[in-house]
């Protein structure tokens, strides 16, 4: 009986001791992905961006502090701008522009990674795989925009990918050359009218 019991004490002393070690093993990465986005605070990057009818568009990504510009070079020339509750779309080849609000759009979710140690724990799930960090976010403040998620590079972290998927299909922004090293000047986030400015 004594062994028996022995046993038992044994085994629930192992479960609790592996479930506390996933617990801290969990919070470790929570930490190590809040903190590198935190400091990820202006980066600039090209891209290759795969959309729901299977065309490919790249082109070169500039972020700082809560401010977005993203050049599409190929096979359309566009020019997107951010910042706070504004934002400007200019086709260069259709020499069109416009002006609208990206507050619950793919923008919008794109931001929440940057306030990641804002968000309540139920807002996202970050999963460990082999050389790979992926983070799940829910409860998305789009209802258009049905699943997002973000792929890091473990050891050393870094940013590679974000998928997202709608009624439209799936879409990827895959990430490359990413640099943090660069310089902002007042003209890199300017929503001027280029028709006008030209």
């Amino acid at each position: 009986m004594f062994k028996k019991n022995t046993k038992i004490i044994i085994y629930v002393f192992l479960l609790v001791n592996i479930s506390s070690t996933n617990i801290l093993s969990d919070e470790s990465i929570t930490l190590k992905v809040s903190q590198y986005l935190l400091n990820l605070n202006k980066f600039s990057c090209n891209f290759v961006q795969l959309n729901p009818d299977g065309s490919i568009s790249e082109g070169k990504l500039i972020y700082s502090e809560n401010k977005i510009k993203i050049n599409y070079i190929k096979p359309t020339k566009i020019t997107f701008i951010s910042k706070k509750n504004k934002a400007m779309y200019f086709n260069e080849d259709l020499m069109e522009v416009h002006y609208f609000n990206p507050e619950k759009t793919a923008y919008d979710i794109f931001m929440l990674m940057f306030k990641l140690e804002e968000l309540p724990p139920k807002s996202y799930n970050i999963i460990e795989e082999t050389g790979l960090i992926k983070i799940d976010l829910i409860d998305l403040p789009n209802d258009e925009i049905l699943k997002f998620n973000i792929l890091l590079q473990n050891n050393p972290i870094e940013l590679k990918k974000i998928k997202w998927s709608s009624q439209e299909g799936g879409s990827s922004f895959s990430i490359f050359n990413l640099s943090t090293n660069i310089e902002i000047n007042k003209d890199t986030f300017s929503m001027v009218h280029p028709l006008i400015n030209n």
